[in-house]
């Protein structure tokens, strides 16, 4: 439980700074890529721990975001765990609208994580899926909607939390 969120959505602006910086970024070496990386987990380990303490409201923890998938054609059962373009039709996709919250969860649970860089030089997103995903596609966000999702719950203070008993005897939580 976090009880002081306003150090983690801190950490998470700096971070969203640190990824807008990497769009002008042409040299990538394994440190680089290692930090990348390193950057995205936490930063969405750290924005899910925040919803799950309730310090995030619920339009941002709800929010969608419009990224590419594209679909698996490999094996399912193979138990080759690397990553092979061969597996995916990367040259058909469709949009697919995902919250934040299952975002986040994808990440934290990659079994592909892949920073796209098309040219060998400029990063413009990552693709990844999440190891429960994998056998059915693998998805591609942008660098600029990972920027726009740590912005949006680093500056989110929520200042309600509306609890609402319902007929079956269960309640639901909201939080604006």
């Amino acid at each position: 439980m976090i009880h002081e969120s306003s150090y983690w959505k801190d950490d998470l602006l700096k971070l969203a700074s640190r990824l807008e910086r990497r769009l002008i970024q042409t040299r990538w070496g394994e440190k680089n890529l290692y930090t990348l990386e390193k950057e995205i987990f936490i930063g969405f380990y750290s924005i899910r721990k925040l919803i799950e303490s309730k310090k995030v409201s619920d339009n941002v923890s709800r929010k969608k975001y419009s990224i590419r998938e594209y679909p698996y054609r490999g094996n399912p059962s193979s138990l080759i765990t690397h990553f092979r373009d061969s597996e995916y039709d990367l040259g058909e996709s469709k949009i697919t609208e995902i919250s934040v919250s299952i975002l986040c969860n994808q990440f934290i649970h990659s079994h592909h994580f892949l920073p796209f860089l098309p040219n060998s030089k400029n990063l413009i997103g990552f693709f990844f899926c999440s190891d429960h995903k994998r056998t059915t596609g693998l998805y591609l966000i942008t660098l600029f909607d990972v920027v726009d999702i740590y912005r949006s719950v680093g500056n989110n203070y929520p200042h309600t939390i509306h609890t609402k008993e319902l007929p079956n005897g269960k309640s639901t939580t909201t939080i604006e």
